[in-house]
């Protein structure tokens, strides 16, 4: 069962150097054909100052950067009943190849909920803040974790 006592607890920041390369991989992983995130030329013609991150981009640093096993480790969730609730992002800036954004993962709600079956779960709400290299907010992440008990 998940540690619910864990709100308002920080985590050790993400730090992360983005690619042209993992943007133009991310898109084409979840099959985007927009030239903007494969083509510099197509970007700026559409009036970027280079290729932009995909919205989704921001799941890439919390995955690659291995923080997500160490979270669910420390908040006590039994990875083989967990279900990914919900995924949002909150953008403030572009984010472009070259810039380093931080992001401070941190527990925002736990709860103990009850299913229309009566099952019991448990939600966890991630946030994560990301600044970019100039300190300037540029994204919100939100992850719920749901681990059915």
């Amino acid at each position: 069962m998940a540690d619910l006592s864990k709100v308002g607890k920080e985590y050790p920041p993400i730090v992360w150097e983005v690619e042209r390369g993992k943007i133009r991989e991310l898109a084409q992983a979840i099959g985007d054909p927009d030239p903007i995130y494969l083509d510099r030329e197509a970007a700026v013609a559409q009036g970027y100052k280079d290729t932009p991150a995909p919205p989704t981009f921001l799941t890439v640093p919390m995955m690659w950067c291995g923080r997500m096993p160490d979270l669910i480790v420390d908040l006590k969730i039994n990875i083989l009943m967990v279900l990914h609730g919900e995924e949002e992002y909150e953008y403030y800036r572009q984010i472009y190849p070259g810039d380093t954004i931080t992001g401070i993962p941190k527990v925002v709600k736990a709860e103990e909920k009850e299913s229309r079956s009566g099952s019991k779960m448990d939600m966890i709400t991630l946030e994560v803040l990301y600044r970019n290299q100039q300190g300037e907010d540029v994204a919100k992440s939100r992850s719920l974790i749901i681990e059915r008990k």
